[in-house]
Parts: C-alpha cells; structure tokens; sequence
C-alpha cells in the first residue's frame, strides 16, 4: 500500500512514471482493501456515530474487525437472499455505519444501487425496476414517508425481500438477518474489479435520475488519489458530512479514510444537513481531533458566518466540491479560522474527485479548480452539435471541458445516455486505454495546468445570443455584506428566450432591500446584458441534499413568476402553484368563462416551458 501526499505538481508526475495505477493499491476490491487495513489495527476505530444534543459522545462505533465482519456478513445475506438471481441491493438509508457496511457488502455480493431518501416512492421504484433490485435496505420511518410496505411492493414487485435497520420485526430487521452469516459461508465473490459493482442514481430529487454504472477499481483508484490530496495520514480523522448515496460521502469520504486505515467521524445521521453539526463543528473537531473535511461552499459560507472558534483544532485539509467557492469566502475563511479552502473538483461519472490544490499551506489559484491529480487528463475543446472534436482551445481559452482517465465509468445503465457522454473524432494522439468524456462544463486549462470550470453548459443564461454566465451575478451579489447566499438562473422571456434573474438568502438577522441589491448588481457586473433584471429575497435558497444551490427549483420558480405575472394580467384571482412532483406546472385560473384560461394558453405558447403547463379553468 502507497502512502504519498501530492504537495505539487511535480509529485503528480513523479507517481505516473513510477507507478501503475494497481501498484498503488494492496488489493483489487474494496473487500480486499478492507481486510488489509484491518490487519494492520484491527482494534482501532474505523466508524464512530455522534448524534444531537450530545455531539461529543459517540453513540456508535465500528472496529475495523467489525467493520469487515459486517461487510461479509452483508455480502454473504444479500447473495442467499438473491438466490438464482445477480444480487443487486437498494441501499436506502440515512449516515449510519450499516450504510457503508452495506454498500460494500453489496458490491461483493453483486451491484449496490445507494438511493436518496429524499426521492419520492415512483423514482424509487423506477431504480429498483431498472436496476432489477432483490433487495432494499430502508428503515421503517423512511418506508413509511412513502407510503409503507404495501405501496413498495405494488411499485416494485420484483423484489425478493425488505430488510429494515433496527427494527421490531426479527424477520426484517438487519442485525437479526445477518446473525446466521458469517464469513464465506455461502458466497463466492466476482473479484473482477472491473465489473459494474456499483449503479449510482444521478440527478435531482424527482423525475427519473441517471444511472451511472460504477466499478470497485474507479472507486478505489479515486479514493488513493483523494487520499493523497485531502490526508491519508494514520492519524487521519474525517469529519463525514455528506450523504452516503453521492460519491463524495461514500467514495471520497468514507472509502478513502478507510483504504488508510483512519477514522470516519460520522457527523449525525444528517450530516452537514443539521444546524447542530454546523453550530458545535468546532467543539466537535477539538474534541475529535478532526483533521480532514471536505465539504461544500454552502457549509464552509455556514461556519464562517456562524458562531465558534477554531483555536486548539488540527484540521490540516478542508477541501470545497460541488459549486464554485467564491473569493470572498476563501480570503475570510482564512483570516478567521487560519485554514485554506481548497477547490476541487469532480463528478459521479468518474467516480468523484479529478482534480485539486496541492499543499494545504499555501493559498490555493482562487477560482480555479485545482490540477489534475494522477492518471487524469482535462482538456478545453471545440465540439461539433454531434458532440465530436473539432480542435483543442489554447491555453486560457474557454471551451467544452473533457477529462480522460482510467476512472471514466462504462457509462449509464440506459446507453442511449452514452452518445452525450463519450465525445467521437478525439485525435490519434491522446491515450487510448483511457475513456474521453464531456463533462458538460464549460471552462479552460491555462499555462499552467490549472483547470478553471466556469459552470455547465446548461446553466449558461442565453439572452437574445449573449451567453451569460451566472457566477458573474452570483459573485457581485455574494460580496454584498448582508447577502449570505446568492444564484442567478435564466427567466424565460418570449423576445429574448431568456432574462437573468437572481435570488439571494441574507445574513440572519439582516434585511434586505431588492432595489438596493439591483444597483449593487449594476456596479459590479460588467457585461450590461448580464444585470439581473429581478432580484429576489428569499427566506432560504433550496438547496439538494448533498448542500448545492438547487438551480431546477430556481429555474421553476422563475418559471411560476412569469406565468403568474401572464394569468393574473388576464385574472387577478388567478391561482398559480407547482405540483408536489416538481415535474409539471399547474396553473388553476379562476374565471366565469373559459375565455381566459384560452387567452392564457394562447399567450403561452411561445414559450419552451409551455408544454409542461396545465391550464385548470374553474367555472364560477
């Protein structure tokens, strides 16, 4: 097992000429892994739970002996409940250890499938069908937030059995079902490690998400790599904030710190989710002996506004992912904890982290993304509308970002999925045994190799042929002293296509005044075209479960103030809301005659998002 820390770029390629990516590993599974570090210190803490009020008192905590005796034991469950079948295990749980456990039992057993609790009961069971699941791991309370065991089993009838953690029923409850298994009683594992062990739900909270087809070696080849950027020491402790069913709490939390033999500090079922894992970080990081997070820009913006000094902690690496840090935020980030924000970047189709700021003690390139960390390659290009290369962009240039590496996943579950994802045409001379892939990011590479991503290509705001980029807006408005949080969207607007709107949480305790934030805007963004036409105070910005801006809410939401602003100028007492689904508009007019609900649709038919409108007239 390799133990290296990329302190710079040459460290990079230092790695790549002496070694192949399997040397740095001590076995080709995540099982494998496991039992080696298990080996080494089988007594020492792998996992260890808190839970509120009482966040400096373990409520749980996994030996690494324990840690591999339930890997097995779950491995060994999910093949004998299989039966004739490919084991394939629906994980849907909150940030407990039998989370983890799981996850990796399954992928030795077969494939794991990690779902969002959050998701509603048809996207579920979409996945369970598709991925053609024999079992799903839940907890009761979540089950029955969807409706119970009877609604499951009509939606998903495929599968074999229901297990729950800690549950009354001896029959589906977990612990009690793992008590006959042991190590290999009945399995035999597929140790290809290239095999597809993992499908991974990509997308939102509703509708249908993608299913990336992951393997066990991407996943261990990427947690060495985060290792090597954000700590692998053997007294590292990770602060675990981000869910288990997205690649950076299951891959570059959770399996890094554990391919090193550190421990995983799970900080509450909720994680960074809880206002009290944010309120105490501190105290807990002391108590703990926190040295590595990782975490998003929502979460670090948090700490730095909240309460709580970081004085007596030893936290080495805190690394930002999922949106862009702004500048502001890394400078006072620093000034008041002394420690670094450190981008990175990376994606579930390549297994997570790709790239990153080497050496925790030096402020990072502010704005870019890092560099590429080893056996990975980012490149800006020309493609054509058919997604093939056209040319690579010079240096500072922007363009389509592209990353080559051996991480790159098989693809989706659905390969017509695969068309946008592999781009055609790449030159002779890039290397072959390596997968290309469009990140839909739009960026560049400069002199230097550092990698500036600046946002996906579907969030560019397109108005009347000028593409606007929206961090403008969002980094003059994160620099307003009251705002806390900002994001811009496109409005659709029937001349333009689309009009920049913003929408910003302020500081607790501070109000703010639109009117007074638009001319804020209109001194500091430089693009006339890209001053937001609106900008709107909202209690909280939605945001995903993993901490992100939640732009399709955002983008709906503008979508619902143009369609009232419309109904209402044809019915004042026009009714405007949005499904529980989230994937229809519903718009209810009021009125004594249908004259109005034709005028509405008529008036909306020029706009893209027409089709996803209903028209309810009410007949008074």
């Amino acid at each position: 097992m390799l133990r290296r820390r990329i302190r710079s770029a040459a460290d990079v390629v230092d790695i790549e000429s002496n070694y192949r990516p399997s040397d740095l590993l001590p076995a080709g599974t995540i099982l494998g892994c496991l039992r080696h570090a298990a080996a080494t210190d089988p007594d020492k803490p792998a996992v260890i739970q808190v839970e509120a009020p009482d966040l400096l008192t373990p409520t749980a905590t996994l030996t690494y002996q324990d840690l591999v005796a339930d890997v097995e034991a779950s491995a060994d469950l999910f093949h004998t409940v299989a039966g004739a079948r490919p084991s394939v295990v629906g994980i849907m749980l909150p940030m407990i250890p039998e989370g983890l456990t799981a996850l990796w039992g399954a992928q030795a057993a077969g494939v794991a499938v990690p779902l969002n609790p959050f998701l509603d009961l048809e996207p579920v069971a979409a996945v369970l069908n598709r991925t053609a699941a024999t079992v799903l791991l839940t907890t009761r309370a979540i089950l029955e937030a969807k409706g119970g065991l009877s609604a499951l089993r009509v939606a998903a009838p495929g599968l074999v059995e229901v297990l729950l953690v800690n549950d009354v029923e001896p029959d589906r409850d977990l612990a009690t079902r793992l008590l006959p298994h042991g190590r290999g009683v009945a399995l035999v594992a597929d140790e290809d490690p290239w095999r597809d062990a993992l499908v991974m739900p990509t997308g939102g909270t509703t509708g249908a998400p993608k299913l990336v087809r992951m393997s066990q070696a991407g996943q261990l080849r990427v947690a060495w790599n985060v290792g090597a950027l954000m700590g692998n020491e053997a007294d590292t402790v990770t602060a675990h904030g981000m869910p288990n069913f997205h690649c950076g709490g299951s891959i570059s939390l959770g399996l890094r710190t554990l391919l090193f033999g550190g421990t995983l500090l799970t900080l509450t079922q909720a994680g960074f989710r809880a206002p009290e894992v944010v309120e105490s970080f501190w105290d807990v990081a002391r108590r703990f002996r926190v040295t590595s997070v990782l975490a998003t820009p929502t979460t670090a913006l948090a700490l730095l506004h909240g309460e709580g000094s970081s004085s007596g902690c030893v936290v080495r690496d805190f690394h930002c992912g999922g949106s862009a840090v702004p500048m502001e935020l890394v400078r006072g980030f620093h000034e008041r904890f002394g420690i670094w924000l450190r981008e990175n970047w990376g994606m579930t189709e390549l297994h997570g982290t790709t790239t990153g700021h080497f050496g925790e003690q030096r402020e990072p390139r502010v704005g870019s993304v890092g560099q590429p960390l080893p056996f990975v390659r980012v490149k800006s290009v020309e493609l054509d509308e058919e997604g093939r290369w056209v040319r690579d962009c010079r240096p500072g240039e922007r363009g389509v970002l592209l990353i080559g590496s051996p991480t790159t996943v098989a693809g989706y579950l659905d390969p017509d999925l695969d068309r946008e994802f592999f781009p055609t045409g790449l030159p002779d001379d890039l290397p072959r045994a390596w997968r290309w892939a469009n990140t839909g990011d739009l960026g560049s590479v400069d002199d230097d190799g550092y990698v500036w991503v600046f946002g996906r290509a579907k969030d560019l705001i397109i108005r009347g042929g000028h593409n606007i980029d929206p961090r403008e807006v969002e980094e003059a408005l994160a620099a307003h002293p009251g705002v806390h949080l900002a994001a811009a969207v496109g409005r659709p607007d029937l001349m333009k296509g689309e009009l920049p709107i913003a929408y910003v949480e302020a500081r607790e305790g501070i109000d703010l005044d639109p009117a007074e934030l638009l001319d804020h805007c209109r001194t500091r963004v430089h693009e006339r075209a890209a001053v937001p036409v609106e900008v709107v105070v909202l209690d909280r910005i939605p945001l995903t479960p993993v901490g992100k801006v939640s732009k399709p809410a955002l983008r709906d939401d503008a979508i619902l103030r143009v369609v009232r602003e419309i109904a209402r100028g044809l019915d004042p007492r026009a009714e405007i809301s949005i499904d529980r689904g989230g994937r229809r508009l519903v718009v209810d007019t009021v009125v004594h005659d249908e004259l109005a609900g034709r005028q509405l649709r008529e008036a909306l038919v020029g706009f893209t998002f027409a089709s996803r409108i209903h028209v309810a007239e009410t007949a008074r």
